[in-house]
């Protein structure tokens, strides 16, 4: 469950799995009339980075490992731009993770 999503105005944001480790991302469309339906979530596999444009909504990363270390980096400038959904939209986002056999 996720409560809160950002974007950065003046620059974009890079997530890199030092260990390698696959995680979950949730991205939706610049614009600041998001809504929890804009939002997917994406699975990044073992050993893949992923660099966010500025203005693209976004969350911290959720890793499919118990511990995961990430490199990250953000521009200079550090604006941000958030909305708390349930204090906006009465509701959490939710990404039902399904065990795969």
């Amino acid at each position: 469950l996720v409560r809160e999503a950002n974007y950065h105005p003046d620059g974009g944001q890079v997530f890199y799995p030092v260990d390698g480790a696959a995680f979950i991302i949730l991205l939706a469309p610049p614009g600041d009339h998001v809504t929890p339906d804009d939002f997917v979530a994406f699975y990044v596999g073992e050993g893949v980075g992923v660099q966010i444009k500025p203005h693209v909504w976004h969350q911290p990363v959720f890793p499919l490992t118990a511990t995961a270390t990430f490199w990250g980096k953000q521009g200079k400038v550090h604006a941000c731009v958030a909305c708390d959904m349930v204090a906006e939209f009465n509701c959490y986002l939710s990404v039902p993770l399904l065990k795969q056999s």
